[in-house]
């Protein structure tokens, strides 16, 4: 990985200085000896040559950050035609001897460009190149037709001349840069049939069942994720536009994290996918910084501890008159596991869910599961309230998690499709699974996650600068959004808060990375607020 990163920026470097180079006359250009030595005929085509050279190594700087061999042979043989040129259009001895030096370097780097084009990569490069030729073909005969039937006279060719030439340029240039961008994108990942898919989700179940303790863990099931596996361990990831998208932290014995994530990185740079991690903990922050990935801050997940939680006290008083309020409404919450549950309570479940989700999907790459009455998913737990005539108007979904000695947070609904439901129905329900959790001898409950809380709340001035500089815009921000409605929905709780962070690939991959994470997430508000958008942010 760090020879790419090496190998792109230096690239990069060149190629700025070989445009530079031709806008600017050359250091040693008026040097009579250079004059001597190396004609001025060539210089006029040189340039633009050493132009166009130098567009292309930066569109090639690209390829050699994924660890493309094609932009690997490709960069060496314009390298060596960007030193030529520099000494034909100036003489630039001094650009021209960087240029030789990376190119010996670079040379001796080939084993760390493996990555060649898949077949469907190749057929659009075909069919690209079959356009441009036709397109070509097409535009020279209609232009000679055209000439031929005017039987203009010398000077309005060459008038014509002049104007196609650039034309031409721009035209040429740009098929080699969508060519070799074609060429050089990151790998699609090897796609499973459906059964071989769910074969390999019941795999990564069973290091889940036997390794899997953290809140977010039971999540690296969801429907859309692959699993790469190294001995024990699993890591869950899904690829979109380029990037291996990470959550949650890798899962297996402690004693196989550095293998496990050094082999997931090695698999990933033989496809030349960039990699980012959403929602991880604390304990894997120092494997992720030794691998030269970088932490961000991201925001803290409530923990309610179980055994302590009271709704007594003034400071509960809302919480406490909402749940008296659905109670006197005449609601009971219920708890069953959903892979048992009558099949008319599910019924209303699923048509309720379907009618007060928003989207096709259910939201959250990394908080949730993604789906609800999976046969396979067994153990899970689900509080159900319902109106003393039975209708379910609102329900919780939670998934094992051991670290805590109790369970996540999954997915929570509230019915939408009737008027003059009372206030308090998702307060009442996660008050009474407490209640629940306590007296079977779990101690504690996953409940949302704040995005930037520390950010956000902390008025005292403290934090870095940085934090100091950016809070006021992000309280503004957030103001009538989930970043501000999340952290006080869950306060009502008295929470615990465990720290969450992303882990991000090299610089030149955070807005790629920022923008497939957003989308994995499904956020339509800015910025990102984490997990069950559209639900939360009018919990009762």
């Amino acid at each position: 990985m760090h020879v790419r990163v090496l190998a792109s920026r230096t690239v990069w470097v060149l190629a700025v200085v070989g445009l530079v180079s031709s806008l600017l006359r050359g250091v040693w250009r008026d040097l009579a000896l250079f004059d001597d030595i190396v004609p001025n005929a060539g210089t006029a085509s040189a340039r633009p040559a050493l132009i166009t050279v130098s567009i292309v190594l930066l569109f090639t700087a690209r390829g050699l950050r994924r660890g493309h061999r094609l932009s690997w042979i490709l960069t060496l043989g314009l390298l060596v035609a960007s030193a030529v040129l520099h000494l034909v259009r100036g003489p630039d001895v001094l650009a021209a001897a960087a240029v030789v030096v990376g190119t010996v370097w670079l040379a001796t780097q080939g084993a760390s460009f493996p990555v060649l084009p898949n077949r469907r990569d190749v057929r659009r490069a075909v069919l690209l190149v079959v356009f441009a030729v036709v397109f070509v073909v097409v535009t020279t005969v209609g232009l000679v037709v055209w000439v031929l039937v005017r039987d203009p006279g010398t000077d309005e060719i060459e008038r014509l001349a002049r104007i196609l030439s650039p034309v031409e340029f721009v035209l040429e240039l740009t098929f080699l840069l969508t060519l070799l961008w074609t060429l050089t994108s990151p790998r699609r990942p090897h796609k499973l049939n459906a059964a071989d898919h769910a074969q390999e989700r019941e795999r990564a179940r069973a290091v889940v069942q036997r390794w899997g303790t953290g809140t977010l863990d039971y999540f690296a099931l969801r429907d859309d994720k692959d699993w790469f596996f190294v001995g024990r361990s699993v890591v869950a990831h899904s690829v979109r536009g380029g990037v291996a998208l990470v959550s949650p932290d890798p899962i297996g014995p402690p004693e196989e994290r550095e293998q496990t994530w050094a082999e997931f990185l090695d698999y990933t740079e033989d496809y030349g996918w960039s990699v980012a991690v959403i929602g991880a903990g604390q304990d894997w922050l120092g494997v992720y910084e030794a691998a030269g990935l970088r932490v961000v801050y991201l925001g803290d997940e409530a923990i309610v501890d179980c055994t302590t939680f009271t709704t007594a006290g003034g400071s509960h008083k809302s919480l406490r008159q909402a749940v008296g309020r659905v109670e006197r409404a005449g609601y009971t919450t219920t708890f069953h596991d959903p892979a048992t549950m009558e099949p008319h309570l599910r019924a209303q479940i699923e048509a309720m869910s379907d009618e007060s989700r928003r989207g096709e999907t259910e939201r959250g790459f990394s908080m949730t599961l993604s789906r609800l009455f999976d046969p396979a998913d067994t153990g899970l737990l689900m509080s159900v309230t319902q109106t003393s005539a039975g209708r379910v108007d609102a329900f919780c979904q939670w998934v094992p998690a051991p670290a805590i000695g109790g369970w996540s947070l999954d997915v929570m609904r509230r019915r939408l499709d009737v008027e003059g439901l009372p206030n308090g129905l998702i307060d009442t329900n996660i008050v009474h699974t407490i209640g629940e959790l306590k007296a079977r001898g779990h101690t504690g409950l996953g409940l949302n996650f704040a995005v930037l809380r520390e950010v956000l709340e902390n008025d005292e001035g403290g934090g870095s600068r940085l934090d100091q500089l950016t809070r006021p815009v992000l309280q503004r921000l957030s103001q009538g959004t989930q970043m501000a409605t999340l952290g006080q929905f869950n306060e009502k709780f008295d929470p615990g808060w465990v720290p969450r962070y992303t882990i991000l690939d090299s610089v030149e991959y955070v807005a790629t990375q920022a923008v497939v994470m957003a989308g994995a997430e499904g956020v339509t508000e800015i910025p990102v607020i984490g997990r069950f958008l559209g639900n939360v942010g009018q919990p009762t």
